[in-house]
């Protein structure tokens, strides 16, 4: 069984509240097991944390006493700013990017940074195992939410296009939930697909039956996205008129200064160039197809909305100049 699991240090300063300094070995040991926070590791509570003291970049250190644990950070404006960052942004983050952000905020250089961010020893940022990410420890874990809400209403298929939708729009997942599919074995990316993958638990079964039911994205169909398209065009009509214009004034029946062979030739220039905008644009669509699976790989939320939004605009431009194409060539 695979599921998101938080690093070893990163259970131990999960156990730790706010305000906490130090705790009692048996404390930090009963709640590890009250929280399941070691539920899917070969480790118990007490070996998993002498493995924590043993690191060389610890969060924790034994106290006055050996029955007594404390924390090692240390506050630094550094780490507020990290913090406030991530809190910002609701995203977790890697350490260059952290790191680039400070560098850009501050006056300290980059090895600098790098040397006092000991991210491991603040109780405020944790990490899961297998991803490098850094998260806060605030947030919380979206994929039983998930699992549980496709499980009930028969859903173990959803595409990434209408991923960000699905997830906030229909399971109500919280802004500050992290969403993490490739650290979880009931989930399984295959291109652009999230499949939820749904176990018959019943006991005269000889196996586990895998459902594989294909969730339609409201977003891929024009009939539900007729008011979007129109807003899109709106950003877009005053491009189109110009190009609509430019296609009355080359009609030849209306006998301007221009002769008939030159208003062919005009009207000509301006379709090639009308389909290489088509081009450019089917080629950005296939750019930003490939980027939304890498995004999608690290359950980056926020980067596959942007895509999506940015993506649905040129399929309206693109739209809006086949009609403009269409209507010229009738001419």
């Amino acid at each position: 069984m695979k599921r998101p699991t938080y690093t070893l240090p990163s259970i131990v300063k999960k156990v730790f509240r706010s305000g906490e300094r130090s705790l009692p070995r048996t404390e930090i040991c009963s709640r590890m097991e009250v929280s399941e926070l070691n539920a899917f590791l070969n480790l118990d509570s007490a070996a998993l944390l002498d493995k924590v003291l043993e690191l060389e970049q610890s969060p924790v250190r034994v106290g006055s006493s050996d029955a007594i644990v404390e924390l090692t950070y240390q506050p630094h404006q550094l780490f507020d700013l990290a913090y406030r960052f991530l809190r910002d942004t609701l995203t977790p983050k890697k350490m260059d990017q952290i790191v680039a952000e400070l560098r850009r905020q501050t006056q300290f250089g980059w090895n600098q940074i790098q040397r006092l961010l000991q991210l491991d020893k603040d109780p405020r940022f944790v990490q899961y195992q297998g991803d490098p990410r850094w998260f806060l420890a605030e947030w919380t874990l979206g994929n039983d939410q998930v699992f549980e809400f496709c499980r009930d209403n028969g859903i173990t298929q959803v595409t990434s296009r209408s991923l960000v939708h699905f997830l906030e729009q229909e399971v109500g997942i919280a802004a500050d939930a992290a969403f993490l599919p490739v650290l979880d074995d009931r989930f399984r990316i295959d291109g652009e697909r999230l499949y939820i993958i749904v176990r018959s638990e019943e006991p005269n079964e000889e196996e586990s039956a895998e459902m594989e039911i294909a969730v339609t994205a409201a977003s891929e169909t024009i009939a539900k996205t007729e008011e979007e398209t129109a807003e899109d065009l709106t950003e877009s009509g005053q491009t189109v008129q110009l190009l609509e214009e430019h296609h009355e004034s080359f009609n030849p029946k209306e006998e301007k200064t221009m002769s008939n062979v030159t208003d062919i030739q005009v009207l000509q220039e301006v379709q090639e160039l009308l389909q290489q905008a088509i081009e450019r644009l089917e080629t950005r669509q296939n750019e930003m197809s490939q980027e939304v699976v890498s995004h999608f790989q690290q359950s980056n939320m926020q980067a596959i909305e942007v895509l999506m939004k940015e993506k649905h605009k040129h399929e309206q431009i693109v739209l809006g100049i086949q009609q403009v194409l269409a209507t010229s060539e009738q001419q």
